[in-house]
C-alpha cells in the first residue's frame, strides 16, 4: 500500500518525494540505540526549528532524531516526531546538508572528524 504524500505549503510535491527517499534509507527505529554518535539522515528546518533525523520508521512516518530550538538552544532535545506533520507545518529539507554525525549533546560535525 501507498501511502498518500503531505502537501507542503513551502515545498513542491516532488521536493517532499525526496524527504520521503531519503528517509527510508534512514536507520529503521531503536536500530541506533545506545550508539554515542549517530549518522544523520535528513535535516529538515522551519524558522524556530531544525531536527536532525536519525532513526525512520516508514509505515508510521515518525521519525527520531534532535531537535534544535532555534531560539532557545537548552530547550532543544531527543524525541520522535511526526514527519507527516512537520511537512505540513512548513518545514523544508536541507538539499546540501549530507556526511554529518551528531553526539548525545547535539554537536553535529562532519562524518570522520
Amino acid at each position: 500500500m501507498k501511502l498518500e504524500i503531505v502537501k507542503s505549503p513551502v515545498m513542491l510535491k516532488s521536493q517532499v518525494e525526496i524527504v520521503y527517499a531519503r528517509l527510508n534509507e534512514a536507520p529503521k527505529l531503536y536500530e541506533t540505540d545506545g550508539i554515542k554518535v549517530k549518522e544523520v539522515a535528513v535535516k529538515l528546518f522551519n524558522s524556530n526549528f531544525t531536527l536532525f533525523v536519525v532513526e525512520y520508521d516508514s509505515n508510521q512516518r515518525l521519525a527520531f532524531g534532535y531537535m534544535k530550538n532555534e531560539s532557545a538552544d537548552d530547550l532543544s532535545e531527543w524525541g520522535y516526531s511526526s514527519i507527516d506533520e512537520l511537512i505540513g507545518l512548513g518545514f523544508e529539507m536541507d538539499l546540501y546538508f549530507n556526511d554529518r554525525v551528531i553526539a548525545s549533546d547535539g554537536y553535529i560535525s562532519k562524518r570522520g572528524v
